[in-house]
């Protein structure tokens, strides 16, 4: 019962908990994504003449996005975003702030760490040279994992937007290898001036609505988020009752080993992904029912995924349901596949998946895409597979199904 098909450790959701643009409460969050909200609009955090869109999508809870100290100083948002999720995903699975067991632990996945912190003090004209306290992604982890009392495995990763896969895989990979019990997977980000700066070089900010597979798409749009999912061992949350929301039944990680920027030409990164996830999960590609895509709403980004999504699912007989949720939500970097990892358990236990609300008509491209149209589509899931793709070449695949299955 509590080892997969490769006798290892069976691995599950039991918590959840997010700080997003569209809401800072899971459900909230659930009913925004699924009745087609667009998140996106006027950015208030910083100026943006120098900017070809003055677009983004922010966090709105003013608890979580005002100044913590009479000095301005106060605690980076992203750590601010990570102590909440990690609060609400806690209370999901029932584990007690003063009782937390000792073998529990976090990694944390991020795209800028504590660096828009910085940015913002240097707009207000402070010396940074005097306390960089804040100057080091590291305390992402320390400050939560000290506050909730994780006393196990303690990271940070930097996967480029694949950072929120990759705390998944990471957290599961210590419980399989026996160092945990139980482990928080986050994703964060906050708005940033330098990614708006990056994007701006790359010309790939779109000027209005981000579109995913859309004919006329014209780029992503910057967001932030933070998102914590608790995954334990399936013996472990048995033993001591805990809901079971899903099971974590696969996970890859990979890198195109291609470009800084750019993809490989034949996305092979995504394929070995999707691939050697679903062989880890043991489920066949005719079986994956929902698939949450990267889908930034760049031309080139998004017509490679549909290819490697036509190219893996087509010939093996699988035809699964695709949205990107980043048309709702911009790109919350290390936030973003964290967020997408949530709907898909989402997903599974409510008979939904999110739709493509700012889909007007679908690049030729997609054409052996099931994209969905319209804000959402009711139907049976059993199994989600969620994809994230990033600079630097990083790739990272997740599957979640159904428990009990």
């Amino acid at each position: 019962m509590f080892r997969d098909h490769r006798g290892r450790p069976r691995v599950v959701v039991t918590g959840m908990g997010l700080a997003s643009p569209l809401g800072s409460d899971v459900d909230t969050f659930w009913h925004h994504l699924t009745t087609g909200k667009v998140a996106t609009g006027p950015l208030t955090r910083f100026p943006t003449d120098a900017f070809p869109t003055h677009r983004a999508a922010e966090v709105a809870d003013t608890v979580l996005t005002a100044p913590t100290a009479p000095d301005g100083r106060g605690t980076p948002r992203s750590v601010r975003y990570v102590s909440h999720s990690l609060a609400q995903a806690m209370g999901d699975a029932k584990l007690s702030h003063a009782a937390v067991p000792r073998r529990v632990g976090i990694v944390v996945g991020t795209v800028m760490g504590t660096r828009p912190h910085l940015e913002e003090l240097r707009r207000q004209g402070r010396a940074l040279e005097a306390d960089r306290s804040w100057d080091t992604p590291q305390l992402l982890a320390d400050v939560p994992a000290a506050e909730f009392g994780l006393r196990g495995p303690r990271q940070v990763v930097a996967a480029g937007c694949a950072a929120g896969n990759t705390a998944i895989a990471a957290a599961a990979g210590h419980i399989r290898a026996g160092r945990a019990d139980a482990m928080a997977a986050a994703g964060v980000d906050e708005l940033s001036q330098a990614v708006f700066q990056l994007f701006t070089a790359l010309r790939a900010l779109a000027p209005d609505q981000v579109r995913p597979f859309d004919r006329d798409r014209r780029g992503m749009m910057p967001s932030e988020a933070g998102a914590v999912v608790i995954l334990e061992s399936l013996e472990h949350a048995v033993a001591r009752g805990a809901t079971v929301l899903a099971e974590l039944r696969g996970y890859a990680v990979a890198a195109d080993a291609h470009h800084m920027t750019a993809p490989h030409p034949q996305g092979l990164g995504m394929l070995h992904c999707m691939r050697d996830s679903l062989d880890q999960a043991g489920i066949a590609a005719s079986d994956v029912d929902y698939v949450s895509a990267h889908g930034t709403g760049t031309p080139a980004n998004d017509a490679l995924e549909a290819a490697c999504l036509a190219q893996y699912f087509g010939p093996r007989g699988g035809r699964p349901a695709v949205s990107s949720i980043k048309g709702m939500l911009g790109h919350s970097q290390g936030g973003a596949s964290l967020l997408e990892a949530i709907a898909c358990v989402l997903a599974i236990q409510r008979g939904r998946v999110p739709g493509n609300p700012t889909l007007r008509e679908a690049d030729d491209s997609c054409a052996g895409l099931d994209l969905v149209g319209g804000a959402a589509r009711d139907m049976p899931v059993r199994v989600a597979l969620s994809n994230a793709f990033g600079f630097g070449g990083n790739t990272s695949t997740v599957v979640f199904g159904r428990y009990p299955d």
